[in-house]
């Protein structure tokens, strides 16, 4: 079974909300995905703790937006490549300034071992020396690698920093296309779903993750966003849409972007929501 935290996270912020607009406080009934594991389900279904048994439950679905894609191997892989550079140049760097390097997500994303290997070899190799010749702030140089622009950066000093290099990280060339088809893709693998338990006389939510910080606040773009085919779909059958900013699998920003027939082009203040962390 796939890692469940972020997931659980989202879920117990989605009822905190509901519980603060709807003043119904509600509990993680059962997790069909979990039961039905041969066959497409929605993660989690919200009972309400009412007592006349009037509210209909919620069919819950989730999922992370991505910038681009592969985005969340991209970061967890080049914070590794970067600290394994970081070790191999210790002792070899300036003492009275830290540097930072930007690789780009094609040097990282669908590479071979070996081939990450290399490239931090070569990377140890080449910074030391370069190294030497940054000697202000925000002074750059570059690399070409495998045909991909390798940057390293000066970044002044700051003592417990110096004699380090540190990661910066980057985005693909085309990234605003790539962050929208991120977003249509969650909607049409995640829709279908909400929309048979719709059906059944479940009340549906839509809790998107945005680990890209893109969507926290989508505007009146939302035919960009959903498939042409889910456009009438989205707007009759899907009740609530939540765009969820996180950090660390927490969520730390909730913004109710749908509610029933109210689809937000500015969301208002009420409909923000923060968490304690």
């Amino acid at each position: 079974m796939k890692d469940k935290e972020n997931e659980i996270n989202a879920c117990n912020a989605f009822i905190e909300i509901l519980q603060r607009i709807k003043g119904v406080e509600y509990y993680s009934e059962r997790w069909p995905e979990k039961e039905n594991r041969n066959i497409p389900d929605v993660e989690v279904i919200l009972a309400p703790k009412d007592k006349n048994g009037q509210l209909p439950k919620i069919a819950v679905e989730h999922t992370i937006v991505e910038a681009h894609d592969k985005q969340i191997a991209y970061v967890n892989q080049s914070y590794d490549i970067v600290e394994k550079i970081n070790q191999r140049c210790q002792g070899k760097l300036p003492t009275n300034r830290w540097f930072q390097i930007v690789v780009p997500p094609a040097l990282i994303i669908d590479t071979s071992k070996e081939s990450r290997e290399q490239f931090i070899e070569e990377m140890s190799n080449w910074i030391p020396d370069i190294a030497e010749t940054l000697t202000t702030d925000d002074q750059w140089s570059s690399q070409l690698y495998n045909g991909h622009e390798v940057l390293l950066q000066c970044c002044g000093s700051i003592l417990e920093l110096n004699g380090k290099i540190g990661r910066m990280p980057t985005r693909p060339k085309e990234a605003d296309k790539e962050r929208q088809d991120r977003f249509r893709r969650a909607i049409e693998e995640k829709l279908p779903k909400l929309i048979k338990y719709k059906e059944k006389g479940y009340t549906t939510a839509l809790l998107l993750e945005d680990i890209s910080f893109s969507h926290a606040r989508p505007k009146d773009n939302w035919k960009v966003l959903i498939p042409n085919q889910y456009h009438s779909e989205f707007q009759l059958k899907i009740d609530y849409v939540v765009i969820f900013v996180s950090n660390e699998k927490k969520m730390i920003v909730g913004n109710v972007w749908k509610e029933e027939s109210q689809l937000y082009t500015e969301i208002p203040d009420n409909r923000r929501f923060s968490f304690r962390r």
